[in-house]
């Protein structure tokens, strides 16, 4: 039943009903969610430092640097100042091959970024035309690389000092395993020339290294190669202007340099046991 015009219901006054309700109390803040808001607020700064980073005509040339140092105090770490340089530069000299292999072929290179425990890297930022320019943009990291540790085996006759035979030691070792036939390694793109097979036989390397170093690094490129081990089967396009004695010189160089640093391993390996 209504109530009768102008009565009120009880003896209290009548809210208004457009009268918006009181806000329940705020909780307090608690310290995670206090460290989630700071970091999202750092995130965002970042993300605008990078983007103004990128706009700058020497942030190219800062990164490279910025990354190189960083490689460097990683290396020091472990192997001391000395080494970490020469090991650095190594690295740089091998990542320099691929970049000149990329200019001779009219493809635009990335500058190198380091990464610590992982070497570098040199991205291309066109396509490939065909599997043998691939194949030798990335046989001429290796290339290189071999010239600078026979560089350190110089050094080292001609001072003898140990550091030198160290470094050429590690250096037939990195371009040795860089060649190894699988993934996003340089064996891996140039096994791509030849045949998918190699991949399987650069797997189980991969699996065999792991087992017997129970490397991070190694389980890492083992998963990020899982999706080209096992995916497209069919040739690579542009496959079909390559020759076969294109191919047949490409293997030439590839096994003959993965038995040359094999050899210079074998025996920097002997000389720092004497």
């Amino acid at each position: 039943m209504t109530q009768a015009s102008g009565a009120p219901s009880s003896s209290s006054p009548a809210r208004d009903e457009r009268e918006p309700l009181p806000a329940p109390p705020k909780k307090p803040r608690g310290p995670w969610a206090t460290v989630a808001a700071v970091a999202a607020l750092a995130l965002g700064k970042l993300k605008v430092l990078l983007i103004g980073l990128k706009a700058l005509p020497f942030a190219k040339i800062l990164l490279t640097s910025g990354t190189m140092l960083a490689s460097i105090a990683a290396y020091a770490w472990h192997g001391g100042l000395p080494f970490a340089f020469g090991f650095v530069l190594m690295i740089l000299i091998h990542e320099l091959g691929h970049g000149y292999a990329m200019r001779r072929h009219g493809l635009a290179a990335s500058f190198p970024v380091f990464i610590p425990f992982f070497g570098a890297m040199i991205s291309m930022k066109d396509q490939p035309r065909t599997p043998l320019v691939e194949a030798e943009v990335a046989i001429a990291g290796p290339i290189a690389g071999t010239i600078a540790a026979l560089g350190a085996c110089a050094l080292y006759i001609m001072t003898h000092a140990q550091l030198f035979l160290v470094l050429a030691n590690v250096g037939f070792i990195m371009n040795l395993f860089n060649l190894t036939p699988f993934g996003f390694l340089d064996g891996g793109r140039i096994a791509k020339l030849f045949s998918r097979k190699l991949w399987i036989v650069g797997a189980i390397i991969v699996a065999v290294m792991f087992v017997l170093t129970h490397s991070p690094q190694l389980m890492i490129i083992g998963l990020l190669a899982l999706p080209s081990l096992f995916g497209r089967r069919g040739p690579p396009p542009g496959d079909e202007q390559v020759t076969a004695s294109e191919r047949l010189n490409m293997a030439f160089h590839y096994f003959g340099l993965c038995a040359f640093l094999a050899a210079g391993m074998y025996f920097s390996q002997r000389m720092l046991s004497l």
